[in-house]
């Protein structure tokens, strides 16, 4: 940890908490998909249990992408970095991060529209800012469960940030080479 920023440590420190939660996510998913088949040879199925699977899976799925910036192990095609010398390399890291915080930042503003805070806070409730603005993220239950879809989908900011967060934490701090 030496020689590392506040933001860098704040990177790890997210990055500690998405491999938990990731690998959380996926255990409960297992066993979920397992308790269900359990249930259905016992001819008694939780249906609920597909449900909570799949949006548990949307959570693992995000918490995992983050992961995958934060560790550079998202997908990518390397035959252009292949075919460079090091210092390319390093230059086409740097591309590669600016263009992941343009698309991160484009993200964010989707997300800030989609969920607008300004409008949910201006409402008197919660029913009428529905009704008026045709947004009901904060309103709709999911199907089985009978608990808002909202409560899964916050997952989606957490990722823009954190996300946001270990690609800033990458600048400013040398650029590791992408074939090793």
């Amino acid at each position: 940890m030496a020689g590392q920023g506040p933001l860098q440590r704040l990177s790890a420190a997210i990055v500690w908490a998405e491999a938990r939660v990731t690998g959380l996510m996926i255990f409960a998913v297992l066993a979920l998909l397992l308790a269900n088949v359990v249930s259905r040879a016992f001819g008694r199925p939780l249906i609920w249990t597909d449900e909570l699977a799949v949006y548990l899976m949307v959570v693992g799925a995000f918490s995992g992408a983050s992961l995958g910036i934060a560790k550079r192990h998202h997908l990518a095609v390397t035959l252009l970095a292949d075919r460079l010398g090091p210092a390319a390399r390093t230059n086409l890291l740097r591309v590669v991060d600016a263009v992941l915080l343009a698309i991160l930042l484009v993200f964010g503003m989707t997300l800030w529209n989609w969920f607008d805070p300004p409008g949910v806070m201006a409402a008197e409730n919660m029913s009428d800012y529905a009704r008026e603005s045709f947004n009901f993220l904060y309103q709709e239950p999911t199907t089985t469960l009978g608990i808002r879809k909202l409560w899964f989908w916050l997952i989606m900011p957490l990722f823009c940030v954190a996300g946001l967060i270990h690609v800033l934490a990458r600048f400013g701090q040398p650029a590791p080479d992408p074939l090793r």
